[in-house]
């Protein structure tokens, strides 16, 4: 009943809570039945709203409660019949609502939908009867409706989608181009009647309002066809060649009419429907030279619409680059996204991958003439001197606003300097063509520009102050962005040494003296200069300084560090000074990421000093407390935090044990998973705890505090599991009997958890058994014994040896742990096997000595061979049973040559292949613990022969005998003679 929901919603309108929560609820329940959206279609904006919230909710058929399809059907039809809604708001909503429909079925549901709209569209144009008012909302919500349904169209990539667009393109521009033309004449014959005095006429912006937001949606629609709907612009019809034939005539109208309006002449509204207007032309070409770059350039059309931009910028040149009330140059306002999109229309010009020839055989004929045509029609010789001199003086310097930008909020300009966002400003995007219009005219340009950069500025008489600092800072410009192609023809260092911008009261000059240091260093710097430039930055950095000065001193010091040519010794004099600058400016720094910049200056200053930071180090760290207060809820900040003071304990290598209290607070804040923080930081807080760990002396109570994470993140972390297990492992080496009485059932318990995850890889697998093994070799087994049991790890590997259901490559690494045990534990191994039936015993223990042949390093075979000695100090049968097949594993071992060597491979693979003095001490604890390994120790002759001296005390002669007796001859005989 359409009644019954017209009055839910004016109960819903009511100016009473309790109505309000009652008719909310109704609406609730109504709008789960059927034909309850078809029934919305009237004339109220309640309706519309209604209606507009339930396709959000219920249109798709994965939601609950979906729209029937045959309530769709009813819908559909009557969605054509809405577009008069005046109120700009509802009628918005209204039509997002039709082009959403028509988003999910365009073109499989609704096949006709594009033909339908256009229908309605040409049908409003052609209506002579309803008013003039009514006419052009109509016009514009149905406009509006089809841009959003070719907004989104043309972002698809299915065939059949692109199929259908290119099939409607030709209907769209037949229905589009007379109404956009038309528009345009009427806008044309009101501007010719409203005569000179405009500013005065406000019924002329009135009524010409309507026409302006005619003409920008179709050309929001039509620049998407032309571009979108088109394979190849050659088979456009002809309507849709003249439009955009006719576009830069059109645009230039409209450009003009807009420079023409005094400032506060028309209502805001207008100009920035007219200004849209203005830049959407712009965007048409753009996109165009984009998706067509060979037919941007091979159209007729295009040499004028370039040469138009180009008169707009230069003739805008003198604006960007106001003079005093003196001088000639008067400060207006410009349209500036015009000019920057005259600027990357002639960047993709100058440098495009579809307009670059090759030599070779293959030769691209359609690149071969848009090549001829861009070098003898578009960017002549004569053109691109004018375009390079031009972009110096006045597009690349920096400009007033740079200047007060610098004195209100210096670390934000520096901020936008260093994104990449270049093409929303002129400045930037100068920069952009001007490096590319040198970089592919080096031959005419750079001798030019080189010589240029040589000149000394004199002032003559001719020139104001103004003009001769925007000659300087375009010439110090052009000589920074073009270091890569002037390094053959320019001498920097010697100019450089020319330069003394100490002395200079220019803070523009010193910034950009410290910025060009920053530009040449990576390009061509002698060594020998280095020191001089390492002197300038830093007094250049000195308090006295403006701050933007000062940071950009210290970017370009942190790019000398950086360097490639960098040497740590010819830094170490200017070492404290850099110290003392960086303090100074992270003290006048506000902006999280500011500061987070120095500090990674700082890391980096640490990292390539090495040893040559130790005097120094502890002036960082008296910085980190301040530091990481600065940094609460900042959490990139905290990470670049951590990272300093893991190089500063780098650094320190054995003298940092002095900093584990200091340090501690930081990891355990970083590595609790309580915190929320931890997502952020709880690599980098391993990383300084592996760091820590690894250069400690000694354990001291702070560090120890933190072994009960260690537990929880073995069970927690993925990626950084590996550093996790290496941090327990490093505890373990330093004092494994303390670690182990403080924290050992919960890391064993995590370990055992960690290796019995059938789920985990092979690698992850290993790592664990790793750390196990590491707990074996540094902790007596009177200690650890009762909890290995406890933790059934020893069931575990023993009960997938013996199901062998993993492949081999797994299988290896139980067996491994189990002959580590076997070694360091005997007592407990033997105790373990003769507690196993036999039957039982027997397949683990074939399964166990089988498994020797899967293995190939050397130090692991010897280890398997002392396992498979110690098991046969038993009595059980079941192991007794593999004696056949353990006598051939040990000749092999016996004969093996290199049996004895040591490989690097033991040693601990995550140490840097330069082991200097900063992980001296996980070193030498490494290495006594792979020297005290009976694998490499062990005279392997005397633990077998005892070991079958002990099998035949505990199984008497007779017994001892019989199992011999089952032994192949040749392999005992071989046994015997090795053994002698």
């Amino acid at each position: 009943d359409r009644q019954a929901i017209l009055g839910v919603l004016e109960e819903a309108l009511s100016q009473d809570p309790a109505r309000v929560a009652q008719a909310e609820g109704n609406l609730a329940t109504l709008a789960t039945n059927l034909y309850f959206h078809a029934n919305l279609f009237v004339s109220k904006h309640e309706t519309k709203i209604t209606l507009k919230n339930g396709v959000d909710k219920y249109w798709r058929k994965t939601l609950q409660n979906p729209i029937a399809v045959r309530e769709k059907d009813v819908i559909r039809p009557r969605l054509m019949s809405m577009f008069d809604e005046d109120s700009p708001l509802v009628a918005l909503q209204y039509c997002v609502t039709v082009a959403k429909i028509a988003r999910w079925e365009y073109p499989r549901v609704w096949p006709g939908f594009a033909e339908e709209l256009l229908a309605q569209i040409h049908a409003i144009f052609n209506d002579r009867d309803s008013s003039e008012a009514r006419r052009s909302v109509m016009e514009n919500n149905t406009l509006y409706t089809l841009h959003l349904f070719v907004k989104t169209l043309s972002a698809r990539t299915l065939p059949l989608e692109r199929q259908r667009m290119r099939e409607i393109t030709p209907l769209v521009f037949s229905v589009l181009v007379p109404i956009y033309t038309q528009r345009i004449g009427q806008f044309e014959r009101t501007l010719l009647q409203a005569g000179g005095n405009i500013a005065e006429n406000k019924a002329f912006f009135s009524e010409t309002l309507p026409l302006l937001k005619s003409v920008r949606l179709c050309i929001k629609v039509l620049r998407r066809l032309w571009v979108f709907g088109h394979e190849k612009i050659e088979s456009a019809t002809a309507i849709a060649q003249n439009f955009y034939a006719t576009a830069l005539s059109h645009q230039s109208a409209f450009y003009d009419f807009f420079r023409s309006l005094p400032d506060g002449a028309a209502p805001d509204d207008y100009m920035l429907v007219l200004r849209k207007v203005v830049l959407l032309y712009g965007k048409l070409y753009l996109d165009f030279q984009k998706y067509h770059a060979v037919q941007f350039i091979t159209l007729p059309c295009t040499k004028s619409m370039l040469q138009w931009y180009w008169e707009q910028i230069s003739s805008e040149a003198t604006r960007l680059t106001p003079l005093s009330s003196d001088g000639h140059y008067t400060a207006e306002p410009t349209l500036e996204p015009l000019l920057i999109q005259g600027l990357i229309l002639y960047k993709n010009v100058v440098k495009n991958f579809f307009y670059q020839t090759d030599d070779g055989e293959d030769v691209d004929a359609e690149a071969t003439r848009c090549r001829r045509l861009i070098d003898s029609e578009i960017l002549t010789p004569t053109l691109i001197a004018q375009m390079a001199e031009l972009l110096m003086l006045h597009y690349i310097p920096l400009k007033p606003k740079d200047l007060e930008q610098w004195q209100d909020d210096p670390e934000g300009w520096i901020a936008d300097e260093d994104s990449d966002y270049w093409g929303l400003d002129v400045r930037p995007c100068a920069e952009h063509l001007f490096v590319d219009l040198v970089n592919q005219n080096r031959s005419q340009l750079v001798p030019v520009l080189a010589n240029f950069a040589q000149q000394v500025n004199v002032t003559n008489g001719t020139c104001s102050p103004a003009e001769l600092h925007y000659q300087r800072e375009g010439k110090y410009a052009a000589l920074g962005l073009c270091a890569n192609d002037l390094y053959d023809y320019f001498d920097f260092c010697q100019w450089l040494q020319q330069h003394a911008a100490i002395d200079s009261s220019d803070p523009v000059v010193k910034w950009r003296i410290a910025w060009l240091i920053g530009k040449w260093i990576v390009v061509k710097f002698s060594v020998d200069q280095r020191p001089h430039a390492y002197s300038l930055l830093i007094e250049l950095a000195r308090p006295s300084e403006p701050l933007i000065v000062r940071i950009e001193a210290l970017s370009s010091l942190m790019r000398c560090i950086e360097d490639w040519d960098f040497v740590a010794e010819q830094f170490a004099p200017f070492v404290q000074h850099a110290f003392e600058r960086i303090t100074s400016v992270l003290s006048a720094m506000t902006m999280p990421d500011s500061r987070m910049r120095m500090v990674n200056f700082l890391s980096a200053l640490v990292q390539r000093m090495q040893r040559e930071i130790v005097p120094h180090a502890a002036h960082v760290l008296q910085l980190i407390p301040h530091l990481w207060e600065s940094a609460t809820g900042e959490n990139m900040y905290q990470m670049a935090i951590l990272v300093l003071v893991t190089k500063v304990v780098e650094a320190l290598g054995a003298q940092s044990t002095e900093l584990q209290e200091f340090v501690v607070p930081l990891i355990r804040y970083s590595v609790d998973i309580d915190q929320p923080a931890h997502v952020y930081l709880v690599e980098d807080g391993i990383e300084l705890w592996l760091m820590l760990i690894r250069n400690a002396t000694a354990l001291r109570p702070a560090l120890t505090s933190l072994l009960p994470h260690a537990s929880r993140l073995i069970q927690y972390s993925t990626e950084t599991l590996r550093k996790v297990l290496k941090v327990v492992e490093g505890y373990l080496l330093i004092d494994g009997v303390c670690v182990f009485e403080k924290c050992g059932p919960a890391i064993t318990e995590a370990l055992h958890t960690l290796v019995s995850d059938a789920s985990l890889t092979v690698r992850a697998t290993a790592v664990g058994y790793n750390a196990l093994s590491v707990l074996i070799q540094c902790v007596p087994e009177n200690i650890s014994s009762q909890t290995l049991v406890e933790s059934n790890i020893l069931w575990t590997a023993f009960t997938r040896i013996v199901d062998r259901t993993e492949a081999a490559l797994m299988l290896v690494h139980h067996a491994m742990f189990l002959s580590r045990v076997a070694v360091h534990y005997p007592t407990l191994f033997v105790k373990f096997l003769s507690m196993q039936e036999t039957t039982l015993a027997s397949t683990f223990t074939e399964n166990w000595v089988g498994l020797f042949d899967d293995v190939g390093n050397v130090a692991q075979r010897r280890l398997l061979a002392l396992g498979f000695a110690v098991a046969i100090a038993t009595t059980n049968d079941g192991v007794l049973k593999a004696l056949p097949l353990m006598m051939p594993v040990w000749n092999d071992i016996m004969s093996d040559t290199g049996s004895s060597l040591v490989f690097f491979s033991d040693i601990d693979d995550d140490m840097p292949d330069e082991c200097g003095d900063a992980i001296v001490a996980e070193n030498i604890r490494r290495q006594k613990l792979l020297s005290a390994d009976p694998t490499h120790k062990s005279d392997i002759r005397h633990k077998l022969a005892s070991s079958m001296e002990e099998c035949k005390r505990l199984n008497g002669a007779a017994r001892f005998e019989a199992i011999l007796a089952q032994v192949d001859s040749s392999d005992l005989e071989d046994f015997r003679n090795q053994l002698s």
